[in-house]
């Protein structure tokens, strides 16, 4: 009883003192040894989590999942080995016929968890290949099993076949994942295996890879330009990543890396893509000022600071191209030195595209120049309050940020996403009675919409709450939320 009302205080520690004291009592009671393993992972004792899961394991024998969490307990506490030993003993109570060892959604997932938990022991890779082929009939999930192979085989040196690997994926629809091209470009150029690694695993903007990861040589980046300007451009003619990486490969200030990004910019423009801006951000690359190299950091960096990306040099061609867009089609309709004609949303989408480039240089009030011109032009495009309100926002009127964001979120009542972009600007503004409104607009505890979104564990808007009742120095409020958070 102490136990179930501690842990509906979220008082963890004290409740995992009441249900040890009850198992004195009872010490093979099931439920309790469910409630304390479940405290005990919350409260990341791995240790006393393992064991719990150990003695109900030795009580119920016969269940799946008991099997399953000690596993997982073994491989929490970093003992793989042992983990190993815990699926492999469970798959030995089983008959040659059961389901579990057929064909199926959980004996595949089991078989590539498996195969992860192989792949963390050092020097493991020939054994982890090797269990990939003898359960290949099982998983269902093709697309994971060839993605682990490609990724042993690179750390094998197995260069050939980890290419034909990738080739394989691309050929099933990959073609969008920049992992995949890393770890393709990586078995292209025969990287070392802890660079492979290193870039394999590295989590950057999204569009991140080898390229844009660790500096090639001139030798390596016309090796990888020539296989993907010929060879997969062919195979795959429509992928927007075969089309847009080679932009990586080029050099930055030559005049066939300014043709493609024209091209690639004018393409976007016609199309009306709102993220074009962003793109073009993530070829502003810097060499990194520090001394560590792969695999244990990137060699490049995005310019970020509005200094760094003004002084970018590739940012001079952006600027221009963006400005040349917008003189031809205003006057003629038509990108420079083209004669087809374009459609009115192309000069909307190049203003908007400036725009961009002004907020990206710390250009604020010429960018919002540009907004409102855009907004004349189409009122109904919620980007441009979008972009408007960012605007603002880094200017420091976050009252009219909010309010303008307000204006955009009206058009389109359904989206989700602009309403909690909404909720978020109000709170900067320390409008915080307003925010709570708009929360209740996709909450269903219409009771207590605050209430609501703790219970969801939704931190963007628990901690910009926090930090609103800190501006409004309401410090109890604040404090108390803060521990509401971290407990």
């Amino acid at each position: 009883m102490y136990g179930l009302l501690y842990r509906s205080d979220r008082n963890y520690n004290e409740a995992i003192k009441a249900y040890k004291q009850a198992l004195r009592i009872d010490r093979d009671n099931l439920q309790i040894l469910r409630d304390l393993s479940l405290l005990q992972i919350q409260m990341r004792d791995l240790t006393g989590f393992a064991i719990t899961r150990h003695q109900i394991l030795n009580l119920k024998p016969n269940n799946k999942v008991h099997w399953l969490s000690f596993a997982l307990a073994k491989h929490l506490c970093r003992d793989p080995l042992g983990c190993i030993a815990v699926i492999d003993s469970y798959l030995g109570t089983l008959d040659d016929d059961a389901d579990e060892k057929k064909r199926g959604f959980e004996s595949s997932e089991l078989a590539l968890y498996r195969y992860q938990v192989m792949m963390e022991i050092p020097n493991n890779e020939q054994e982890a290949l090797n269990y990939l082929e003898t359960c290949r009939d099982v998983v269902v999930d093709q697309t994971a099993w060839l993605c682990a192979k490609a990724q042993v085989l690179l750390m094998l040196r197995n260069y050939s076949s980890a290419e034909q690997t990738y080739f394989k994926l691309f050929q099933r629809g990959s073609t969008e994942d920049y992992k995949l091209h890393t770890g393709y470009m990586c078995a292209l150029l025969q990287i070392p295996p802890e660079i492979s690694l290193f870039a394999l695993k590295y989590k950057g903007g999204g569009m991140d890879t080898l390229a844009t990861i660790y500096p090639l040589s001139l030798e390596q980046s016309s090796t990888l330009l020539q296989a993907y300007s010929t060879h997969l451009s062919k195979h795959f003619p429509i992928s927007r990543a075969i089309k847009r990486i080679p932009l990586t490969l080029m050099e930055p200030g030559s005049h066939q890396f300014a043709t493609s990004i024209d091209a690639y910019s004018r393409k976007h423009l016609s199309k009306g893509v709102p993220s074009l801006g962003a793109d073009l951000g993530y070829f502003l690359l810097k060499r990194r000022s520090d001394n560590y190299l792969p695999p244990y950091a990137s060699a490049f960096e995005l310019a970020k600071d509005p200094f760094d990306v003004k002084s970018h040099p590739l940012m001079n061609l952006f600027v221009n191209l963006a400005d040349g867009y917008l003189r031809s089609l205003a006057a003629n309709s038509t990108f420079p030195q083209d004669d087809n004609e374009e459609s009115p949303s192309a000069y909307l989408w190049a203003l908007y595209l400036r725009a961009k480039l002004h907020e990206m240089c710390g250009e604020y009030s010429q960018g919002l120049q540009l907004i409102d011109n855009a907004l004349q032009h189409t009122p109904t495009l919620v980007d441009l309050y979008e972009l408007k309100a960012r605007l603002l926002k880094k200017s420091g009127d976050l009252t009219t940020a909010y309010k303008t964001l307000e204006s955009g979120r009206e058009l389109d009542l359904q989206d989700r996403y602009i309403n909690n972009k909404t909720i978020k600007y109000m709170l900067r503004a320390l409008e915080d009675g307003l925010a709570l409104e708009r929360v209740a607009l996709f909450t269903k505890d219409e009771g207590n919409p605050e209430q609501h979104m703790f219970d969801m564990q939704c931190t963007w808007y628990e901690l910009e709450l926090a930090r609103c009742y800190a501006a409004k120095r309401q410090w109890g409020k604040a404090l108390k939320k803060y521990c509401k958070i971290v407990a």
